[in-house]
This record gives structure tokens, sequence and C-alpha cells, in this order.
């Protein structure tokens, strides 16, 4: 396992950005349009800046999921987020309905996230799960310390004794934004369980099982506790090597 700077998060070293991308209720593209343009063209643009070293596109495993359609880049270093080296990258195609940019068709949440965390038992390849789970929590204003050695000493050790776990990796939010006008609901504290053949998950996940003290006075304290299952649809970039 390995431990990324301890210190508060910033845009530099190793992390992630993850959108949440819906359609509005009168769409004016299809999700088809939407996914072929994502796959084809917008996110290999990403890749080649050498900017995003891998990607995936999720799909929610519950219909009821209110954010069913998610994207992860990794990236190795968001200094180069923040320096603008993706901003030159077109968000607009001659497959929407106008040279307005992606962001006037679709309702967008993005987030981005410093790595904490990476905890694995094994190494693992870049592309190790066809199954996440996502557990956001927001603890406590003066418990974030107490969740994080929750994390190390007792809840990294109970997923990785699931069937079908591969890794864990913990992040902590750098910055967040919506474009439809709605307040940002990204918690301080994301993990992402990845899980290969054999899990057993079902369609919704509880994001821990409270059965020691610790671990319930975690959930009792945590302001926020949100999971959800995701199914990997595509990878791209140094993931799609091994896929």
């Amino acid at each position: 396992m390995s431990d990324a700077n301890t210190t508060p998060p910033s845009w530099s070293g190793p992390g992630i950005i993850q959108n949440f991308i819906g359609l509005p209720e009168s769409p004016k593209i299809s999700q088809e349009t939407l996914e072929t343009w994502f796959d084809e063209v917008y996110v290999p643009a990403l890749v080649k800046t050498g900017v995003v070293q891998s990607a995936w596109r999720f799909r929610a495993a519950s219909p009821e999921n209110g954010k069913q359609h998610m994207t992860i880049y990794k990236i190795p270093d968001l200094a180069q987020v923040a320096a603008g080296k993706l901003t030159h990258i077109p968000r607009t195609s001659n497959m929407f309905p106008s040279r307005a940019p992606v962001d006037d068709f679709v309702d967008l949440d993005s987030r981005v996230f410093s790595l904490v965390q990476l905890y694995e038992t094994t190494k693992q390849p870049e592309d190790a799960a066809t199954t996440i789970i996502n557990e956001a929590i927001e603890s406590r204003p003066d418990g974030a310390s107490e969740l994080d050695a929750w994390y190390r000493e007792e809840h990294n050790q109970y997923m990785s004794e699931q069937p079908g776990w591969q890794r864990t990796t913990r992040f902590s939010l750098v910055f967040q934004e919506r474009n439809d006008g709605k307040e940002p609901e990204g918690t301080s504290s994301l993990s992402i369980h990845e899980f290969g053949d054999g899990h057993g998950i079902g369609q919704d996940a509880l994001p821990f099982e409270a059965t020691t003290d610790r671990s319930k006075r975690v959930a009792s304290e945590a302001r926020v506790i949100d999971a959800a299952i995701y199914y990997k649809v595509k990878a791209f970039g140094k993931a799609s090597e091994n896929s």
C-alpha cells in the first residue's frame, strides 16, 4: 500500500476528476450521441495530452440512482489541470445540434479529488475492476482525522476480506462545481472500492456494516454517508491496455 502527502488537499500530485453527467428533462441530444462523442472524440483527446493517464465510463447498478452516468479521469499531477492543460480540448462537436459546448446540453456535476491512500494487498493492474463501490463520507468538522484512522486501521482491512475485492483508493475533495445552478453535493472524503469477478455485489450498497464499536461511532457521527454501486462500461488510456 502507499500513502500520499497528508497535508490539506491541493491542486498538486496525483488525483482524479469525477463527473456525473445527465441529460435534462427536455434533452437536445440523445444519450447515444453523448456517449459516441465522449468515447470516440473527447476522451481520446484528453488522454493524448498526457495529463489524463486513464479514464473510465461507469453506469449505475441501480435504476433508482439519480446519478446514472459517471466518468473518472486518473490524473498523475493535478497541477497540470490547474495550469489549464486540458482547457484547449474542444467541447463542441458537429454531432451536437449547434456549435454550443457540451455543457449546454447536459447536467454536469464535476469534482476534483487528490489522492490520500492507495490500499491493495497485492499489486493490481491499472484496470482491475468490473464493479466499484463509490463511497462518499462527510465527517463532522473535527472528525476528519478519526475517519482517516478508521480507514487505515479497520475499514480497509474489512473491505479487503470481501469476495472479489481488488483495491481501495481514497481521496480528498479539492474542488467541485455544477452547471445546473444547484448546490454541489460532493463530500470531503471519497473512497473507491474496486471489485473483480466473484464479488456478489447487488444493485444497492451499504458503505459498511457497523459491526464494531468504532464503525458504529463513525456511522453515527458522519454528517453524510452515500454509497453506490457502478458497473464499468469502458476504459481508456493506460487502463485500456489490459482490458
